[in-house]
């Protein structure tokens, strides 16, 4: 049995993880997916988030409670930032970690520095949601079911983590890179991806768009059974 920690990106909750969760439990593995301080269900506490470490410290408070260890650390997109530190935290107690189309700043950067520059705001301030538009149209692949069920569960983001310089993974933690194909121009992902390409540094690409935990599971459930050293063989329907 493998234990994933599945960490959700930027106005989303453990929620983000729904589609993907049942295909790993029913591999027989154990699946951990929290919602983050101030995030889905925990969204009245937002306030409460004054940096990156408010999130690492309580991920880092699951896996000692909890007693994980050779966990398979997930981040999506904003979570990059989020499981990166952690790694760094505790390196000892995981496996690998898998950057699912995640921003991924280098030792001592910020999130921030990986989008487009301007004033640095507020510490406090929360980022509102925007709703997602279905673009099965223009050859995406979220479709206007997922899109607005999606919509209604999005929340605020605390801007607070993305001013906090994000540590190095330690050289003995493998390191996973996936990437979506189908992600809009502009995503912090897109410069993490920029960034390996002019190091050689290896990736998997899914024929999927930005929210692929939540428009194609089966890939991303295959691709963290991949990254564990195992094999997806099962299909929704047989869940």
């Amino acid at each position: 049995m493998t234990t994933f920690v599945l960490v959700h990106g930027a106005f989303r909750g453990g929620w983000a993880w729904q589609r993907v969760r049942p295909h790993l439990v029913a591999a027989g593995h154990d699946v951990h997916a929290p919602s983050l301080l101030g995030a889905g269900e925990r969204v009245a506490l937002a306030a409460a988030v004054t940096g990156l470490d408010s999130w690492v410290d309580e991920l880092e408070a699951l896996l000692v409670a909890e007693d994980l260890a050779d966990v398979v650390l997930v981040g999506h997109s904003q979570g990059g930032i989020v499981t990166t530190a952690l790694a760094a935290r505790v390196p000892e107690r995981l496996r690998c970690v898998v950057h699912l189309d995640a921003a991924v700043p280098d030792p001592g950067e910020r999130a921030l520095d990986l989008g487009p520059g301007g004033p640095v705001p507020d510490r406090d301030l929360l980022v509102p949601p925007r709703p997602l538009a279905a673009d099965t149209a223009d050859g995406g692949d979220l479709d206007a079911a997922t899109a607005a069920w999606t919509s209604a569960r999005l929340t605020p983001t605390p801007v607070a983590p993305s001013l906090d310089p994000v540590p190095a993974v330690p050289d003995g933690v493998r390191q996973i890179y996936a990437f979506c194909d189908r992600t809009p121009p502009g995503y912090p992902s897109q410069v993490t991806r920029a960034r390996l390409d002019a190091r050689g540094t290896p990736y998997t690409v899914l024929a999927a768009g930005h929210d692929a935990p939540l428009t194609a599971p089966e890939l991303v459930a295959d691709l963290l059974l991949s990254a564990a050293g195992q094999t997806l063989d099962l299909h929704m329907s047989d869940i």
